[in-house]
Order: C-alpha cells, then structure tokens, then sequence
C-alpha cells in the first residue's frame, strides 16, 4: 500500500507575519491598517487611530518599496536564531510611510540610508509535514 505523497506549499513563518494568497499563482504580501478617516497608515494591528483617533481600521496591502530608514550589522549569534551571522537588521519606511522592521542578509554590506529597497519572500525552515515556511526579507531595490 502506497503513501499518498503530500503536495508541498509554501507558509508564513507565523500566520500574523504576511499575507500568503490561496492562489500559488499570487505572490504573499505584507500589510497595514489604514484609518478610514484620515487615510493615515500604521504596521501592524491597530483598532484606532493615533493621528485621529477613529475606529475601525482597515487592513490594506503595503506596495512592498520603501526607503531604508536605518540599519545596524549583526556579528553576535543568538541562542536559537535561524539567521546566521554577520547580516543587517534594517528599518524601512514604507511607501506609505509605515517603519517596517526585518533583515537583510545579502549585501548588508552597502547599505546606505535614503537606498530603495524591496521586501522579498524567502525559505527560512520547514515544517514537520515539509513545508516551506517562508519569512519576509528586505534587499537593495
């Protein structure tokens, strides 16, 4: 008797992270809230608005460019980390102005505040069933 063999797919490292489309055909996206008064944008869950005040947000997909806002380089390894060091740790200030947190572990060395960058997708571990589980990177756009 013959093992159904799983399809393999791709997931979030943790289901809050990143929006993965149903589709495979849909690239995964990260998100914000943004206030349905004043248009103003926040990374991640908010119920109100800091700028006004009002409620509810709305959860909007983010373009996914932005500017790098500042950075540092990682030399020390963490107890338990998945990424290995040296890489950089960089704060992105999204098209629509949100500071997205992530890292950058390919040419960490040239970065610079005020480059462009692009969030990327990427296979960080697997899961017991062999699935991808995929974290959200920045790289020089």
């Amino acid at each position: 008797m013959s093992e159904e063999k799983k399809e393999k797919k791709q997931k979030p490292l943790k289901p809050y992270l990143f929006v993965m489309p149903e589709d495979p055909s849909e690239k995964p996206y990260l998100t914000a809230q943004r206030c349905n008064e004043c248009g103003t944008h926040f990374y991640s869950g908010r119920k109100n608005c800091l700028q006004c005040g009002a409620e509810p947000m709305k959860v909007v997909p983010l373009k996914g460019t932005g500017k790098l806002f500042t950075y540092t380089i990682v030399h020390k390894q963490l107890p338990g980390a998945l990424m290995k060091v040296p890489y950089g740790i960089v704060v992105v200030e999204m098209e629509e102005g949100v500071h997205v947190q992530s890292v950058v572990d390919q040419g960490f060395e040239n970065l610079k505040v005020g480059m462009d960058m692009e969030v990327y997708f990427d296979k960080v571990a697997e899961d017991p069933d062999g699935n991808d589980l995929l974290a959200f990177k920045f790289r020089a756009a």
